[in-house]
């Protein structure tokens, strides 16, 4: 079984936002203190492989750092970075997403901005700004399954 996921941290580094969309269980989303490791190890328990997007190199470890969750050891890692980065395609996640025409409600909202949106939220309870940044997480995540797809249809290889 696979589990899409995507991170959103604070400007301080701190995971503030986890979205993951596990097969046949549908999409889950934590903000705040709602995330715990043992939420998370709980959803993966059927889980096999993690498709992620610079995973690799930013969620996973973010993961590791501050929920102690080894996902990179306990998991095959597909980081769809690598493989669009093996088959010689440029761009970041939303490069990807116009250039191969998954849509998207939450566009010009990029990771910077999501930090903006965490910070408005909790000095101010500003509950627009939650509301913005959750569904920007979520797209992030559900666009990945279409994401996969495309790769997988151009030659990517997938664990």
């Amino acid at each position: 079984m696979r589990a899409y996921l995507d991170i959103e941290t604070d400007r301080k580094g701190n995971i503030c936002v986890i979205g993951l969309l596990v097969e046949n269980n549908g999409f889950l989303q934590w903000y705040g203190e709602d995330i715990s490791t043992e939420r998370i190890e709980r959803e993966l328990s059927n889980v096999k492989t993690i498709v992620t997007f610079n995973g690799d190199l930013f969620d996973l470890p973010q993961m590791k750092k501050h929920l102690n969750i080894d996902l990179q050891t306990n998991y095959i890692s597909r980081d769809l970075f690598k493989d669009k980065k093996k088959l010689g395609i440029k761009g970041g996640l939303k490069q990807l997403e116009k250039m191969f025409g998954i849509e998207r409600k939450t566009e010009g909202v990029n990771g910077y901005q999501a930090m903006w949106l965490w910070e408005k939220y909790k000095r101010h309870g500003n509950k627009d700004a939650l509301k913005l940044l959750l569904e920007y997480n979520k797209e992030d995540v559900v666009n990945l399954t279409r994401l996969e797809e495309i790769i997988d249809q151009l030659g990517g290889n997938a664990p």
